[in-house]
């Protein structure tokens, strides 16, 4: 008679099934640094990584394992037979050492990846899963559908082959910590946990009264202390303490190099100044080589003895800690010298012990170059305030012929005319009276607008009384011409100016206010003169309709010619022109002198 079999409700702690999931995954990425390993490690060390590597990755999927099983719970209690547990355990580092040796070359194709993905989903995780699962002591018994046992061995092969893939085929030389290094490393992790719950769906656990062989068995609770939680957590540890000790390697082999190849001359000395190394541009540009520079104190090297000071304070500043930027003169081994610019660099050493990064660069073109430039500058400054100088020269002489010629001999028509109109008899009189007072009239405009040039050319006010009273002459000129009302200010007692400040303020005026004329469509302009903290401030403001001065001035353009030679006229008297300004907001013209 059949009886009927009692089919064992199954539950999991949702916890431990993403933290099983999580060391997987943890898992994975040290196979593939191990895998890196391998790849450059010859001779007996590949062999102690080929095996160090399967078993690094079969304890991580043994300990995924048996941490999903503790988060496996049936209604009684369930051990483990210790010798099957051990055996699995072998079952995974076989799988995983079959996939490392194929994994384990500089190319590495399709071929490889799929049957990698066939031994370690296949052998090291399937494998595993099931002969774990014969370890299971519990009263009863568990069977399998087939369709599941299939598919679960499949995902582990697809997930398998999906991070190998993007991580060795697909990666495309991209570095292990991009995207896909990352997704590789996902991927092959989850290749367990997939395997593991899709078989653990497909096993059906039912009751029998028959007690099992538990004589050799354990609580998952011991393997989860002793293997479960410190053997991967020292696994990792050790993997990452390699890795970064592998990294520090290539990173101190790059630095070495960086150091060697460096395009500027770079010294590394003790604190004292002793020479520890030098690079190959070091030994071009000063003409010691490493042998004969190594042991020798760097400022008896290459410093000579007019600058042995200065590298005295910079070594003392450099021994408290201090980073020292600097231009000087150095010497190279056969006594030529060059021009430099130095960085000093103190680095603390294990053991409390610095050392100094003493780097120079040759700005010997460069200083060169820069006082050419200077000389240059010099030349054109002297040369634009000599053609000033001969510029108000012309109009000064020019005035004066103005003066001296033509007004007085205006002047002189003008009495003609007025006693030939005296003498003349009554009838010529009355009828040529009317054209000579006219003609009167005429020489009368033409005497001031001599002297309208003439005040243009070289403002009489200017010599006579001063700066301040040539800008209130020119404010009220300009009000008549223009229509726009100005203000002129000022202190009374302001005292003379050198006569080249007084013009060259005066024409910075004169050229601001026919800007005014031209652009800015202003209400009222303000001419105003401060003297403060020993500064003669000059400034022409307007309340027109301005323009984008941060704009003109992130072009680069100093503006048009008004404002070019506004500014080279304050640059000949020493003074700093600026502009504020901003649309609708009106324009502010600022000329600074220390005084």
């Amino acid at each position: 008679m059949a009886t009927e079999q009692l089919v064992l409700p199954v539950f999991y702690n949702p916890g431990l099934v993403l933290l099983s999931v999580l060391i997987s995954i943890l898992g994975a990425y040290a196979a593939f640094d191990l895998i890196e390993r391998l790849r450059d490690a010859r001779g007996r060390a590949r062999l102690a990584w080929l095996a160090g590597g399967a078993t690094a990755d079969a304890i991580g999927i043994w300990s995924m394992h048996y941490t999903a099983m503790m988060a496996f719970n049936l209604p009684m209690p369930v051990l483990y037979d210790l010798p099957m547990v051990l055996l699995s355990l072998l079952v995974g580092i076989t799988g995983s050492a079959a996939a490392l040796a194929v994994l384990g070359r500089s190319k590495i194709g399709w071929g490889r990846v799929i049957l990698a993905s066939i031994l370690v989903g296949g052998i090291g995780i399937s494998g595993l899963h099931y002969t774990a699962m014969g370890a299971m002591r519990f009263q009863g018994m568990h069977h399998y559908v087939p369709i599941l046992v299939a598919l679960s061995v499949l995902l582990a092969m697809l997930f398998s082959l999906l991070g190998l893939s993007l991580g060795f085929v697909l990666r495309g030389g991209a570095p292990r910590h991009s995207w896909r290094g990352h997704g590789s490393a996902v991927l092959r992790g989850l290749a367990n946990p997939v395997m593991h719950y899709t078989s653990m769906a497909g096993t059906i656990f039912i009751y029998s009264a028959q007690p099992s062989d538990v004589s050799h068995a354990v609580n998952v609770t011991a393997l989860g202390v002793a293997g479960i939680s410190i053997v991967p957590v020292m696994l990792l540890l050790v993997v990452l303490i390699t890795s970064a000790m592998d990294r520090t390697s290539k990173q101190r082999a790059l630095l070495d190099e960086l150091f060697e190849q460096g395009p500027q001359s770079v010294a590394l000395t003790r604190v004292d100044g002793g020479i520890v190394r030098v690079n190959r541009e070091f030994t071009r540009m000063f003409g010691y080589t490493p042998q004969e520079a190594i042991g020798r104190r760097l400022a008896e090297l290459i410093t000579p003895d007019v600058s042995q000071e200065e590298e005295e304070q910079y070594a003392r500043a450099v021994a408290g800690g201090q980073s020292v930027q600097a231009e000087g003169v150095r010497q190279r081994k056969d006594g030529s010298r060059l021009e430099v610019a130095m960085l000093r660099v103190p680095v603390s050493m294990p053991g409390g012990e610095i050392e100094v990064y003493a780097i120079y660069r040759d700005i010997t073109e460069a200083k060169r170059a820069e006082e050419a430039l200077r000389q240059s500058a010099e030349r054109l400054q002297t040369l634009s305030r000599r053609l000033v100088e001969i510029q108000e020269s012309e109009r000064r002489e020019l005035s004066r012929e103005l003066h001296d010629r033509i007004g007085q001999n205006l002047t002189a028509l003008k009495i003609n005319l007025d006693i030939v109109l005296s003498e003349l008899p009554a009838a010529i009189k009355t009828a040529q009276g009317p054209r000579m007072h006219e003609s009167l009239e005429l020489i009368d405009a033409t005497v001031r607008s001599v002297e309208e040039v003439m005040a243009e050319l070289r403002p009489p006010m200017l010599d006579d009384h001063g700066l301040l009273a040539a800008l209130r002459w020119i404010g009220g000129q300009f009000s008549r011409r223009a229509g726009i009302p100005i203000t002129v200010q000022g202190p009374r007692d302001l005292a003379r100016l050198a006569p080249e400040i007084e013009i060259a303020l005066y024409r910075i005026v004169q050229e601001a206010l026919t800007n005014v004329t031209k652009h800015a469509h202003a209400n009222h302009v303000t001419i105003s003169l401060t003297v403060q903290q020993g500064k003669l401030e000059l400034v022409v403001a307007d309340d027109g309709d301005g323009f984008d001065a941060t704009a003109v001035s992130r072009r680069g353009r100093a503006g048009g010619w008004g404002l070019i030679t506004m500014r080279e006229r304050a640059e000949a008297i020493g003074g700093i022109l600026t502009i504020e300004s901003a649309p609708s907001r009106g324009t502010r013209l600022i000329v600074t002198i220390a005084s």
